[in-house]
């Protein structure tokens, strides 16, 4: 119950507000995303494994991630790292693609097309690329969209209630 009331104070969080910026709501989302997502059991070797958090490229928001390191997500210490380049990916299970990275999008989704790693990204049409979850502006307020085709690929599970919440669903 605490967990929805959280993820619906981050989904009502307007795109430009007077006292969180950009990056936070981002990392608020990401780290919301994280709760309602369920990996294979591979994914996480022992009960000691971090959820490991890789944000590729560049933005001027990239220092709101930080935030993210050490927060508690399903008994799991979160783990934020800064990458440039796909290949530095390691054992990583949420991927942000900063839009400084759009040229070499198709690339990168299709290096982890077998890959149990939760893409987000606020690239505009990135769930159409085939992306997961794509950050959208919608009414002044930041919203997402899914592609469930790329979650089950991935055999990463995503709640009923996040599914509720996307301002669309992409099969």
């Amino acid at each position: 119950m605490v967990l929805a009331c959280l993820f619906s104070l981050a989904v009502s969080v307007p795109a430009a507000p007077a006292k969180l910026t950009e990056g936070q709501v981002k990392s608020a989302y990401l780290l919301n995303f994280a709760q309602y997502a369920e990996w294979p059991h591979a994914s996480f070797p022992d009960a000691g494994t971090p959820l490991v958090i890789s944000v590729l490229g560049k933005s001027s928001y990239l220092s709101a991630f930080d935030a993210l390191t050490d927060r508690t997500v399903h008994k799991r210490r979160a783990q934020v790292r800064f990458i440039s380049r796909i290949e530095e990916l390691g054992d990583s299970h949420i991927l942000f693609i900063c839009a400084s990275e759009k040229g070499q999008l198709s690339r990168i989704l299709n290096s982890l097309k077998s890959e149990a790693v939760l893409t987000v990204s606020d690239i505009k049409d990135f769930t159409d690329a085939g992306g997961m979850i794509g950050l959208v502006p919608k009414d002044g307020r930041l919203a997402f969209e899914i592609n469930m085709k790329a979650a089950r690929r991935a055999d990463i599970k995503l709640s009923s209630h996040l599914l509720r919440l996307a301002v669309a669903i992409r099969e």
